[in-house]
């Protein structure tokens, strides 16, 4: 076997009439030369060339060096676009047994959430307001906590 152009084989040594590989010579000069041009492209593509210099071999990546630093030109920082800020309020949690505590809420989350954030132990069977399981006094009134949300003022809710 002699090898004419890459990838590419002659088989022009071998007598004719010859077997080879239990096949006709000719049947199989075409089928190695077609496997062979099938696993080995004419032109190989290149991969990385370690005669580059190494500035184009790996570009630096300063880039984006000072992208993220803040611009002092801007002066001072403001609250992100948001044109209103809600007022936080103040909830103070009392026990049946007299122990506090207070947590810094907006107006209108739910009250279930506030109760689990500052980890007060208030029982819950519907989670829809009917059974009044979860009913806490808050101001003057009752409220069911799994469907209350917090009020826009400071307030003292005691729960058993």
């Amino acid at each position: 076997l002699r090898e004419v152009a890459p990838g590419v084989g002659a088989l022009d040594e071998v007598a004719p009439g010859v077997e080879l590989l239990g096949l006709p010579v000719m049947f199989t000069t075409l089928v190695l030369a077609s496997a062979s041009a099938a696993v080995t492209p004419a032109h190989p593509p290149r991969l990385h060339s370690a005669r580059l210099a190494p500035s184009r071999a790996c570009p630096s990546m300063n880039w984006f060096a000072n992208a993220f630093a803040n611009d002092d030109t801007l002066g001072a920082r403001d609250n992100a676009g948001l044109t209103k800020e809600k007022t936080k309020r103040t909830i103070t949690w009392k026990s049946s047994s007299g122990k506090t505590k207070q947590s810094t809420v907006v107006p209108g989350q739910k009250l279930r959430d506030v109760a689990r954030a500052a980890g007060i132990p208030i029982k819950y069977s519907c989670n829809e307001g009917t059974c009044k399981t979860c009913q806490v006094k808050m101001g003057g009134g009752m409220v069911k906590v799994c469907v209350g949300k917090v009020p826009d003022k400071d307030v003292t809710i005691v729960y058993k």
